[in-house]
């Protein structure tokens, strides 16, 4: 059973909500409903993102390897255009010194 909850809403916003949902052929709890859980799943999605990102360079750190950005480019330019390019490979990490321009 779904869960009750009260909102305090700004006049001027329930005032939207109430235009919103009447354009949409709704009713202002269903355009609020579903208005939310799409905030939640970008919310989700976003935090989902930002630890996928953690993850990729923890993994980098680990295992030392980057790809130049020139080289990856290429590759997947030349793969969207139907050729069969050589995987590009890991170049060592070294933070003291940046890689090269166009790497």
């Amino acid at each position: 059973m779904p869960a009750t909850t009260s909102l305090k809403l700004p006049d001027a916003l329930k005032s939207t909500i109430a235009k919103v949902a009447a354009l949409e052929g709704k009713t202002a709890h269903a355009l609020m409903v579903d208005t939310l859980q799409v905030a939640m799943e970008d919310a989700l999605a976003r935090h989902q993102f930002y630890a996928d990102g953690e993850a990729a360079y923890q993994e980098t750190l680990r295992t030392n390897a980057v790809f130049g950005g020139a080289e990856v480019k290429a590759y997947v330019t030349a793969r969207v255009h139907g050729g069969k390019p050589v995987r590009p490979q890991a170049q060592p990490l070294d933070a003291a010194r940046p890689l090269p321009p166009g790497t």
